[in-house]
């Protein structure tokens, strides 16, 4: 490196760094008139090992060579971001350094301990999968643009250097749910199973609540005659009847079927189902309840006995009028219907999340249970939505996986008018060559998140647009004077599918939305958002 003049060793006080390492250094070896110095290491470097290479050509810096250094450092390595005392190569034209271990990696992982295909050394993640940020799919931190990261094309498959070195989940580790049979494996297979669930749910909290309470003033919601209600606690106005809910198949006249129109529990906003079909119906509203929640539901919970927010009572509600909504501070969605309340944190609770499980099983992440704890304000591990509300599902074994509630209630499998085939929730890595585009936003889709996708019509869909956890009944209708002319006014839901849309535009305000609740006159088509008609004083 300097053989013109000899080089002496000597003790530099201010700053010097060695021109072999580029390493603060105190002794250094140097050649003044050269302004030329090496630290001790590199001025007696030791022999490279028979499996080592002094110079290396490499396809991640194919500019120039790179010299190893006969000296471990700690720095930030060029290729996996990562700090790591270790020998290094470096590139001196360009101050490239990246780990000895990272410049040797193999080039192919050809049986990888956790996929299923050869993982191949990439050095910066290709253009076409630029369009969104990429995670690691095994410990789910952040992959850099311009990192080395090992990566499947079939799957669009990203993973850090190290975390595809790192062993598979041994028996011991993957063993755990699996050996609970009583635990629930979300996601449910239909949306008409999930409204199974929770009715279900109520009806056994119910049973275990009498037993536990028995001697106890604490009323229930219990009519005296069971097939009427005169004057129920959420609908004074009216009596309310029961009824059976019973589809009528009819092969010859399609106009006589007309017993499969869609009924809304205005108790938990879950369909009323055949599975469950008894419930009660105001006959002069649009107004209807499952027997379990217009008859079951404790009037108020104990300290304990709500396993999303055990520390008090909570007592159940709802809002006087139909449009007004509260937000749950369990999952952070927006309803109408009954809630839970805590006068002491100030907290409203939807029912459905006030009597979800307090530990279940999930897909995705099935060799591990899940339990009901706070929030930690991360992303969701299944989603990669950001977790809002103040409860999520976290995995008793992992610390780095967790699942937002919302993401539970999504069925893994929906019909839709949108294609005449099943589709099915499908979560990463997806075995798909190519780009995904959602059918109805026309956006690409991020095949590192889930999303609905079919086979046999090759059709993919963003989650949210395909299905949003209903909370909010719709379709009720107030009657509004606007301009001396009235109209009846239907409660509707409105949302841009694509990016560049016109916005929705409230008549009274003249503000823009892209989604929302909002009121429209079926004869003029006008709009009036949330905020306006409950800003009206009266009906």
């Amino acid at each position: 490196m300097h053989n013109r003049h000899p080089i002496t060793l000597g003790i530099r006080s201010d700053t010097y760094y060695c021109d072999g390492c580029y390493l603060q250094v105190k002794f250094v070896y140097a050649c003044d008139p050269c302004n030329f110095g090496l630290c001790v290491a590199c001025a007696f470097p030791s022999p490279p090992d028979d499996d080592e290479q002094r110079e290396l050509h490499h396809e991640g810096h194919q500019e120039h060579t790179l010299v190893l250094l006969q000296r471990q450092a700690l720095f930030k390595c060029d290729a996996c971001w990562e700090e790591a005392k270790d020998f290094s190569y470096v590139c001196i034209t360009c101050n490239f350094w990246i780990h000895k271990k990272c410049a040797l990696s193999p080039p192919i992982i050809a049986e990888p301990a956790n996929h299923h295909h050869p993982l191949h050394l990439i050095f910066s993640i290709p253009d076409e999968h630029r369009y969104f940020g990429r995670w690691c799919n095994i410990c789910g931190d952040y992959v850099p643009v311009i990192s080395w990261m090992y990566y499947c094309h079939k799957c669009t498959y990203f993973v850090h250097m190290k975390c595809a070195t790192a062993p598979a989940l041994n028996e011991t580790e993957a063993a755990g749910s699996d050996n609970d049979p009583d635990l629930i494996e979300f996601p449910l297979r239909s949306e008409e199973a999930l409204s199974d669930f929770m009715i279900t749910q109520f009806s056994k909290f119910q049973v275990d609540f009498e037993a536990e309470h028995i001697d106890t003033a604490i009323a229930l919601t219990r009519p005296n005659d069971q097939h009427k209600i005169e004057e129920h606690w959420s609908h004074p106005d009216h009596p309310l009847q029961l009824f059976q809910f019973i589809i009528n198949v009819h092969d010859n006249d399609d106009e006589d079927d007309q017993d499969t129109t869609e009924l809304i529990c205005d108790g938990c906003i879950q369909p009323i189902t055949v599975t469950h079909p008894s419930y009660y119906s105001c006959t002069q509203c649009n107004f209807f309840l499952h027997s379990v929640c217009a008859t079951k539901l404790p009037k108020l919970l104990p300290v304990g006995v709500s396993s999303s927010h055990p520390q008090h009572p909570l007592a159940l509600l709802r809002e006087t009028r139909f449009y007004k909504e509260v937000e749950c501070g369990v999952c952070g969605c927006s309803t109408n219907g009954f809630y839970y309340e805590c006068e002491a944190c100030d907290m409203k609770i939807d029912i459905c999340c006030a009597f979800m499980p307090s530990r279940i099983k999930y897909k995705s992440h099935k060799h591990h249970p899940f339990i009901l704890r706070s929030s930690s304000d991360d992303l969701c591990s299944v989603s990669r939505y950001k977790i809002t509300g103040g409860v999520e599902y976290g995995c008793e074994i992992c610390s780095n996986f967790q699942i937002r509630v919302t993401s539970v209630f999504y069925p893994s499998t929906m019909k839709n008018k949108y294609d005449e085939h099943s589709i099915t929730l499908r979560y990463p890595p997806l075995f798909y060559e190519g780009v995904f585009y959602c059918e109805l936003c026309e956006e690409q889709v991020n095949n590192q998140w889930w999303l609905y996708h079919c086979d046999e019509s090759d059709h993919s869909f963003h989650s949210a647009c395909l299905h949003k956890p209903n909370r909010t009944k719709l379709g009720g209708t107030i009657r509004l004077d606007i301009n001396d002319k009235m109209h009846t006014l239907a409660f509707v839901f409105k949302r841009n599918a694509r990016r560049n849309a016109p916005l929705y535009i409230c008549y009274m305000c003249d503000d823009g939305y892209t989604y929302g609740t909002f009121f429209e006159c079926d004869g003029c088509g006008i709009l009036i958002c949330h905020q306006c008609v409950r800003g009206i004083d009266g009906d």
